[in-house]
């Protein structure tokens, strides 16, 4: 193992471990003799009890975006794969995977600045989480805002990166409410007080995506280039592969169950969402006609299809797309849609026979 990749280790474990997942919180300033006799309760009064403090405090999760942040830089440059994926879970695990193999082991490296989290109230559950923001710059200079979640186990554990996004360009991310602390407030899944609620927000997404302006779902999710957009995208990729590569195309979208939705309430009373959807990409041959054609495999795939023989499809081509989103979800009283506001996706999976 050389310097380089020693000094990754030692970042991505010593410092995420000691710094950013440390249980320990700030000290907090010591009130004055004067303030504090005024604060004591005259005779008879009831003193009101004192708010349990958070499981998460702003101080502890700037600390873990930034060491994640940093960590993650550092191994890109080390090409340190392995430890890169121990920063991850959900989601984000696949998605690592999948820009490691895709980039042949030399994934991009970015700057980042004007780094915000967004700590929801928490009980000290077993399992705690926080979302953060961050502006990103590549090397060619173009400037995205990244959206993350951050999940902790157990109060001793390391935070891992559970969700990442990117805003559409120009777009702002939603304005979440904040308390005198700055505390933000979690949305439960079937929370009623907002348009969708977040567990019926993914379904109802791949509806639209699979039926467009015309199926029921259309009125809650606003068009865009990751809603109707993609039923655009499939009708013509259906008629494509049947006029030119004698296939039968379906493109199917679902919640992830096994990866969590994280919402947080909004300053107009809705929800900032943050969610995965699983979409697979079936080629079947058409009888008689396309058994044992070759037909291209699309850019997004190669790193797992790029062998000669994946051109040829002989019973069926399959290609899973894992993608991650940031939606605005208004209060339950508006009649205005559901806006997509970010999204990442890339392709975590396929087979060929």
């Amino acid at each position: 193992m050389n310097g380089v990749v020693r000094s990754a280790l030692a970042l991505a474990l010593v410092t995420c471990t000691a710094v950013a997942c440390s249980g320990g919180e700030p000290a907090r300033p010591t009130a004055s003799p004067a303030a504090a006799t005024s604060a004591l309760p005259s005779p008879g009064d009831s003193p009101s009890p004192s708010p349990s403090p958070p499981a998460v405090t702003l101080e502890e999760a700037s600390r873990a975006l930034d060491a994640f942040l940093d960590t993650d830089d550092v191994l890109r440059l080390a090409g340190a794969d392995r430890w890169e994926l121990l920063l991850t879970q959900d989601g984000q695990r696949p998605i690592t995977i999948a820009d490691i193999h895709s980039q042949e082991g030399k994934p991009a490296r970015y700057t980042w600045d004007r780094r915000t989290v967004l700590v929801p109230r928490q009980s000290g559950r077993s399992t705690v989480w926080f979302a953060a923001t961050a502006r990103r710059r590549d090397a060619s200079g173009e400037v995205r805002t990244g959206v993350f979640t951050f999940v902790r186990q157990g109060r001793d554990e390391r935070w891992l990166n559970s969700f990442a996004s990117l805003l559409y360009p120009g777009e702002k991310p939603p304005s979440v409410a904040l308390d005198a602390d700055g505390y933000a407030t979690a949305l439960e899944s079937r929370d009623a007080s907002v348009a969708i609620s977040p567990n019926l927000m993914g379904p109802l997404h791949a509806t639209v995506a699979e039926e467009g302006p015309k199926g029921y779902a259309s009125g809650l999710i606003a068009p865009g280039p990751q809603t109707t957009g993609f039923y655009d995208e499939i009708v013509k990729t259906k008629a494509t592969a049947k006029d030119d590569d004698c296939m039968a195309y379906e493109s199917i979208f679902a919640s992830a169950p096994n990866y969590p939705i994280f919402a947080l309430r909004t300053r107009d009373g809705g929800a900032m969402m943050l969610y995965t959807l699983i979409r697979t990409s079936s080629w079947n041959p058409i009888p008689k006609c396309g058994e044992g054609r070759p037909v291209t495999i699309p850019a997004a795939a190669r790193w797992l299809l790029g062998h000669t023989k994946d051109l040829f499809i002989r019973q069926k081509r399959q290609i899973v797309e894992t993608q991650q989103y940031v939606s605005a979800v208004p209060p339950k009283a508006s009649t205005a849609p559901a806006h997509v506001v970010g999204y990442e996706g890339i392709v975590t999976g396929g087979s060929n026979r």
